[in-house]
């Protein structure tokens, strides 16, 4: 049998063995130019030896346990050679450190030092332990004379304790294939176009390569990605494949059809994360203090038996987590990232793949090109990829309150602040830049295609000042008030870090702030996309597809395909009643809509859902409702899991139910009411987004790209609204139901252009034609 090959690096082997105590570690603010200064101060420490030393040194061992082969490899800070050898491992600290030994460090220097005992039959050698403090240039030193027979001994337990975790892990991955290669599909058929969709998934991962699909609703996209990327995790060696999604039912969705697959046979891991914030044990209004949370206070000491119980089971989703982590007393989220290390299949956010700020580090800072994602509806990641890469600064978030912690350094701080709240209001109250072409709904907004470098460098020194003050402090309480203007000013530095010709900047005199707005995501997408063996971008509304490979990242490479609905137009009435509501008539066109809901409503008895263009429309259109004897439930502004949970039990369990949602809101997807549950909706508007400056900007800059701008910023996620509306009515091939648009601009052959190939359009519709 062909040897199984693992790599880990000496310093994930040191953490993972050694690590002990506290989430968090010695805690305390950490600068944000940490990693950059800490390699500097390495390099005035190694050129301040003799001529005799070596720095990063590279080393590699590898050790073997059954048919298992182990390299551990990394690079030793220093090294001296000779009678009396020597190895150092360098630390820089900032100036509250502990003074004491980190266990972690002193097993990472071991185990350098263990391997060149091994290599080159040292019979002992000194380990130097230095620490340098940044702030003062002081180094502290610890030292220690060590045997070969004890360094070896240090190195075989912690490779022991690893392989006690990796050989298991191996054997399970051998059970996990051979289930996958005789696992069946987990339904007798195959639906229309779903074992196609299969085969071009597991095409695309097999050649490496992206691959756009769009699926119909009812053809099973969750199954036909999921089953073809599960067989092809034998391919990937240590890959993992991510599931992201937009929003909960997606993340159920996934969870569902891997259960599906294991109820057929198949073996497989999953772990689904959940955002820290909604799975925090103690939540607190400041959020998380690892230094007072019972649940990190001691997470090393007790995180590894709360992941071997999780491990005894398959599916490991948010309910078995909450459960593992109260009984180990552990922290939920971190034991979920943790975990992940060890599973097949990692369901998530698109953040956790496509946010820098909150990516999963571990799995794409590695350099390797070796997982699979499939994103699911991914016509939402326009513009969720939009906010990632955006930033926002309002001139009150520099600042702090007048009771907050004073002490040494305050004053600079708040000094720093101030001047960099006066750059801001010089930007927010300059002249306009007449960019774009002004109108009233832009409320006086203007955008610049440059960022004034004063500006930028005001933020820079004002980020530098509050580090300094915030590294000092010595609890979190103390640094909460200085932290939140921090981190906004942290944050828009990082964007404009990557400020080019695809960012605009959007000044707001009225709202006091500044916007680094991402005008085109793909390129920052594709340069995701280049890390990952492969990625499945797939919806039922991803069209037209070349607009979204495009705005995704994709490339003239990427693989394409598009399904058609395994529905029949016969299932469903599409009726277009072309009344005017634009903007400007919306409140006189109010009766005529009313109209033809009344209308509609009555031609297809039972349970409705009614689409508005906006929640000023839905109030306003409820109320005309309800003045006509109409009963309906309206989404409500912000609505509770309970809430929502409420509002569609009146479908799932009632009959004669009317719903008015926001077009593109909460219960525009992911929602599933098959059968009576829905037969009728209603689609008011072309679901165009609310006239913006941001708006106007995308059109603009697609424009001068010789792609039609207004398509892109206004037509195509409008439509991708309407057809996620109407595709809540057909649900499976048994569903019969009837549509109704209003809008006389559905009419238009650019509207009807973006209509499915199945819908069937019947004679329009008019409030007179009772």
């Amino acid at each position: 049998m062909e040897p199984v090959r693992s790599d880990i690096s000496v310093r994930e082997l040191a953490e993972f063995v050694h690590r002990r105590d506290d989430l968090g570690g010695q805690g305390g603010f950490r600068r944000s130019n940490r990693a950059l200064e800490g390699i500097k101060g390495h390099k005035r420490v190694q050129q301040s030896r003799g001529s005799d030393y070596r720095s990063e040194v590279s080393v590699e061992r590898t050790f073997s346990r059954a048919d298992v082969e182990l390299r551990v490899v990394g690079r030793v800070d220093g090294l001296i050679e000779g009678l009396a050898p020597l190895v150092e491992e360098i630390k820089t600290v900032e100036r509250q450190w502990s003074r004491q030994a980190d266990p972690v460090h002193l097993a990472q220097l071991r185990l350098y030092a263990g391997i060149l005992a091994l290599e080159k039959g040292w019979a002992q050698a000194s380990l130097l332990l230095t620490y340098l403090e940044l702030e003062t240039e002081e180094t502290t030193h610890f030292r220690e004379e060590t045997s070969r027979d004890d360094l070896i001994a240090f190195l075989h337990a912690t490779v022991d304790e690893w392989f006690s975790w990796l050989l298991p892990h191996v054997e399970w991955q051998r059970e996990r294939d051979a289930s996958i290669a005789s696992a069946p599909f987990p339904f007798t058929n195959f639906r229309a176009g779903q074992r196609d969709l299969a085969k071009s998934v597991y095409r695309a991962i097999q050649k490496r390569n992206n691959l756009f699909v769009e699926a119909p609703t009812g053809m099973g996209k969750t199954l036909a990605t999921l089953y073809p990327a599960i067989k092809s995790l034998p391919l990937l060696g240590e890959g993992k494949i991510f599931y992201v999604t937009a929003k909960t039912p997606g993340r159920l969705a996934a969870e569902d059809a891997l259960q599906r697959l294991r109820d057929a046979g198949l073996q497989l891991r999953s772990v689904s994360l959940t955002a820290k914030a909604k799975i925090c044990f103690a939540p607190d209004s400041s959020g998380c203090d690892p230094s007072t949370c019972p649940y990190t206070k001691g997470y090393y000491d007790r995180y590894k038996p709360a992941m071997r119980e999780l491990l005894q089971t398959q599916r490991l989703d948010r309910e078995n987590l909450t459960v593992v982590a109260k009984k180990h007393q552990v922290c939920p989220f971190e034991l979920s990232l943790d975990v992940s290390h060890w599973v097949d299949v990692i369901i998530g956010d698109y953040n956790y793949v496509f946010d820098p700020t909150v990516m999963l580090q571990r799995y794409f800072g590695e350099g390797k090109a070796r997982h699979v994602v499939l994103v699911d509806e991914a016509h939402n990641l326009v513009e969720r990829s939009r906010e990632m890469y955006s930033a926002t600064l309002a001139a009150d978030e520099l600042s702090v309150p007048f009771e907050a912690s004073g002490g040494k350094g305050s004053g600079r701080a708040r000094k720093a602040l101030s001047e960099a709240r006066n750059e801001v209001q010089k930007l927010i109250e300059g002249p306009s830049t007449g960019v774009p072409s002004p109108k009233t709904y832009h409320r006086g907004a203007f955008a610049s295609d440059h960022i004034p470098t004063t500006f930028i460098d005001s933020l820079r020194a004002a980020a530098a000042t509050l580090e300094i003050y915030l590294v000092e402090q010595s609890s979190r309480k103390s640094a909460l008030p200085w932290l939140e203007p921090w981190f906004a000013i942290h944050r828009f530095l990082q964007v404009s870090d990557a400020f080019d010709e695809t960012y605009r900047v959007v000044i707001d005199p009225a709202n006091q702030r500044v916007t680094l707005f991402c005008v085109d995501p793909s390129k920052r997408l594709a340069q995701t996309l280049k890390g990952l063996r492969a990625a499945v971008f797939f919806s039922a509304t991803l069209s037209p597809l070349e607009y979204f490979i495009d705005v995704l990242g994709g490339s003239n490479e990427s693989a394409r395909n598009s399904y058609a609905s395994p529905f029949r137009s016969d299932q469903m009435s599409i009726r277009i009643a072309p009344l005017n509501i634009s903007f400007q008539e919306r409140d006189r066109s109010m009766d005529s809509v009313a109209e033809a809901v009344r209308l509609h409503l009555r031609a297809t008895p039972g349970n409705h859902l009614i689409y508005c263009p906006s929640l000023a429309y839905l109030e306003q259109f409820h109320r005309k409702l309800t003045a006509l004897g109409i009963q309906s439930h309206p989404q409500r502004p912000t609505m509770t899991e309970s809430e929502r949970e409420s509002f569609l039990h009146k479908f799932t369990k009632e009959t004669g139910s009317v719903g008015l949602a926001v077009m593109g809101g909460i219960f525009s997807e992911g929602i599933d009411l098959p059968g009576e549950q829905l037969v009728g909706v209603t689609v008011i508007g072309v679901g165009l987004p609310g006239l913006s400056i941001e708006r106007d900007l995308l059109m603009v800059y697609f424009d001068q790209k010789e792609k039609t701008g207004f398509d892109y910023a206004y037509r195509y996620p409008g439509m991708q609204r309407v057809l996620q509306a109407v595709g809540r009515l057909i649900r499976s091939e048994n569903d019969q139901g009837a549509a109704l648009l209003i809008d006389r601009r559905f009419l238009e052959t650019r509207y009807e252009d973006l209509f499915p190939g199945w819908w069937q359009v019947v004679p329009h519709f008019a409030p007179d034609d009772d």
